[in-house]
Parts: structure tokens; sequence; C-alpha cells
């Protein structure tokens, strides 16, 4: 019990010397925290009145770097805004540069195609007086577009030159092809606008074609040595007095007045005249199966003509049927053999009669049918001949990239006219037919009418009255 309590008073005196020990080191802590504090705040004086001091030029410092900053923002829109344009000024020069080069290029091939519209609308004549002005002007043309631009603007020019010479009047020595030998003429052309006359040493004279002779060289490129290659114009054929007026009016001497003949047309009336195929030529245009359709045409004429002169020579006959007439052709067959008739039965002369009417009609039918097949086959040979004119055209365009005209020309001709004149024998042949069977069914029509009334009549007749005209008809015999 003392022991316990020794050790209550001795934890209780070491209580209080630990408290008093915290007592104090507390009033330590505080008085370090003061001090602690009062030096924290002065230094956030000193660091406040550094800050303040600092602060103004830190903000015009900001302030000067915003400017500067918004002074580069704008300086780099102004940029970009000039590079945007600089960029589309390009794309614009560009598409400029492109629309100028096709415009130039349209230029071009304007004047081009009218140099060679102008070149090949000249007769040759002129081709041949101009062809050392155009061959040297069209050597200038060097490859380039300036030279190409040089070259055709001086080949207008001397267009627009030579046209205005040839509306006043022209005169100019040179060859023509005189027709139908095809003999070159040396002599005197003259123009007067559109209109081209020839006069020749050697007393040709007329108009000539003016018509575009070179479409055949349409294609080809206007070269200083295809302007060279030229050919003399040909003379159109005239009749006489509108040469010899040619011959006069270009032989007078200046000054004196002539009259002179015009074609409106340019020759192209007098080409169109001459060129008129003869009824010969149109037929060996027709190739092969012109042949059988005109023997044919031939035959049917003939037989037509043949029969129309034997059917019609028959007279109908006129007034009343007797047994005592007197009729022409097989009505007059038929009276005499019923009346020479001495049966008893009217149905034995009937067969008669009949059996007569029947050959009279083979005997006129015959050769008309023949007719009837030439206007059924006429048209099948003139089709048959346009196959192979066609055949024949289409062969020229398989076998040749570029056929000639003359070819395609004859394979045409050929299947053209063999169906005209196919059909030139069809129709009228046809026509002759209808009419010759008609006339025909009118004739045996009346011939059977014709025998019936005589068996009526031979029917009625007493035996006295046959015997009488029996008589009469021995003594008229």
């Amino acid at each position: 019990m003392k022991r316990l309590t020794s050790i209550t008073l001795f934890a209780t005196v070491l209580i209080g010397l630990s408290i008093a020990a915290s007592a104090q080191s507390v009033q330590q802590v505080r008085a370090s925290a003061r001090n602690d504090l009062k030096d924290s705040i002065e230094r956030l004086t000193l660091l406040r009145q550094q800050v303040e001091q600092e602060k103004i030029p830190l903000s015009k410092e900001v302030t000067q770097l915003e400017i500067e900053a918004r002074d580069k923002r704008a300086e780099i829109d102004r940029r970009l805004r000039q590079r945007d344009n600089r960029d589309a000024s390009l794309l614009q020069l560009k598409e400029d540069v492109l629309k100028n080069e096709a415009s130039l290029e349209t230029s071009l091939r304007l004047l081009t195609d009218y140099a060679r519209g102008w070149t090949q609308s000249i007769p040759s004549s002129e081709r041949i007086l101009y062809a050392d002005s155009l061959s040297a002007t069209l050597s200038k043309e060097k490859g380039d577009r300036a030279s190409s631009f040089s070259a055709y603007l001086e080949l207008a020019e001397f267009s627009t030159t030579a046209l205005l010479r040839q509306a006043g009047g022209l005169a100019y020595s040179g060859d023509a092809i005189v027709p139908p030998e095809g003999v070159r003429e040396s002599g005197t052309f003259w123009t007067f606008g559109p209109v081209l006359y020839f006069r020749g040493e050697k007393g040709s004279s007329g108009f000539l074609d003016k018509s575009y002779e070179r479409l055949a060289d349409s294609s080809i490129e206007l070269t200083p040595d295809s302007v060279k290659r030229n050919t003399p114009p040909r003379l159109l054929i005239a009749n006489t007095s509108t040469s010899g007026l040619i011959q006069k009016s270009l032989a007078s001497s200046s000054g004196s007045s002539v009259l002179i003949p015009l074609d409106p047309s340019l020759g192209k009336a007098l080409v169109i005249e001459g060129s008129d195929p003869t009824l010969w030529e149109e037929m060996q245009k027709g190739g092969i199966w012109i042949y059988p359709i005109l023997f044919f045409a031939v035959a049917s004429i003939l037989i037509a003509l043949f029969k129309s002169f034997q059917v019609l020579r028959i007279p109908f006959p006129h007034g009343p049927v007797t047994l005592a007439g007197n009729f022409g052709g097989p009505f007059e067959l038929l009276r005499k053999t019923a009346q020479g008739y001495r049966g008893k039965k009217p149905e034995i002369l009937e067969e008669i009669l009949y059996e007569i009417i029947i050959d009279c009609q083979a005997r006129l039918e015959k050769g008309i049918p023949l007719i009837a097949i030439t206007a059924a086959i006429a048209p099948l040979l003139g089709l048959l001949g346009t196959v192979t004119g066609m055949i024949d055209v289409f062969r020229q365009i398989t076998n040749f990239a570029n056929p000639e005209n003359s070819e395609l020309a004859r394979g045409i001709s050929e299947a053209l006219v063999t169906t005209k004149f196919g059909l030139i024998t069809a129709i009228p042949s046809l026509i002759a037919h209808a009419l010759l069977s008609r006339r025909l069914q009118g004739l045996v029509s009346k011939m059977e009418g014709f025998s019936a009334r005589l068996v009526h009549l031979k029917k009625e007749a007493p035996k006295d009255l046959g015997s009488s005209i029996e008589k009469k008809d021995e003594s008229t015999g």
C-alpha cells in the first residue's frame, strides 16, 4: 500500500514537471511564431512595394508587346491577302493567256480557211497568174505563229487587191483547154466581176467555168509548191452567135461601145446543157441489165402495135342481127356458118358457133401474154440492175479508202438507169395489156351475143326463107 502511494506521488510530480515544461515551450513557440509572422509581413510588404514598383514598367512593356503583336498580326493578314491576290491574279492571267492563245488560233485558222477558199474560188487562169506571188507570200511562213500571221495577213491583203482589180475589169494572157479535142490554145482572158471570158488566137472564144475546179484538192494544205500546181481552165461550149459576139467584143478597140453576153449562172447552165447525156449514152450507163429490158420493151411494142392493128380493124356489127346481113371479120364467119347450117338441132349450131368464137379468141390473144410478162419482169430487171449497181458501189467503198468519184458515179448510174428504163418499159406495157385485154373481152362478149342471136333466128326462120337466102347469096357471090 505504501509502495502504491509512493508510485502515485512520483507520477504526480512527473506530470507537474512535464506540464511546467510544456507551458514554457508553448510560450517560446508563440514568441517564435510572432517573430516569424512579423518577418513574413515585413517581407510581404517589401515584395508588394517591389511589385508596385515593377508593375508599371511591366504593364507598359505588355502594352507595347500587345501593340507589336497586333501590328504583326495585321502585317501577316496584309501579306496573306497580298499572296491570295497574287495567286488569283496569276490564275486570271493564265486564263487570259489561254483565251488569247485560243483567239489567236481561231483567227489564224480563219485566215487559213479564207486563203484556201479564195485560192480555190478563183479560176485556174488567175491562179496561174498569181502563182509566183502566192508562193512568195507563203514562203514567209516559218512555222511559228508570228510568221504565219504575217504571211496569211499579207495573202488576205493580196486577195483584196486582186478582187478590186477583178471587179473593175482585168485582162491577161494565158492558155485554155478547148473542147471537144481538149487541146490548149493561147489567148486573152478578160474578167469582169464574177464573169470570165476568153478569146483564143485560133478563133475559139466563149465563157470559162469559174466553178471550184480544185474540189479534189480542198483538203490539201496551202504550201509554196501546191499553189503552183495548176491546170489551164476549160472553155465552155456555147452556140455560134454567143462565141462570135464574145470574139468581136474582146477584139474591139478600147474606148468603143460593145455588146457582150452575160451568163448569170457563171457557166453552170452551159455545163448542165453540155453534160446532158444522149439516149444511147444513158443506156450504156445501165450496164448489162439494160439489154434484156430493151429486148422486152421492143418485143412488147411490136406485139402491142400488131395486136392493136389486128383487134381495132375488126368492126363491131351495127344494126340488127340478120341471117341475110353483111358483117365484117369473125361476125361474117359466124353469120355464114349459121346460114349454111342444115341441121335441125340448134344446140349443135350453138356448139359450132362457140368453137368458132374460141378459135378466133385464141388467135387474137396470141402474143398478148408476153406484154403482161414484160409489165411484170421489167421492174424486176430494173431492181436487179439497182442491186448490182449498189453492190459495185459498196465494193468500191470497201476496197478503197477514198474511191474515185467516177467509179461511184458509174455504179450509182447503173443502179438508177436500169430502174428508170424498167419502169418506162413496165408502165406502157401494163397499160397496153389492160386496154387490149378489155377490147378482146368486149369483142368476145359481142361475138357470143351475136352467135346467140343467130341461133335464135335459125330456130324461127322457115325453110323457104332459108332457101331464098341461099340463092341470094349465090347470086351475090
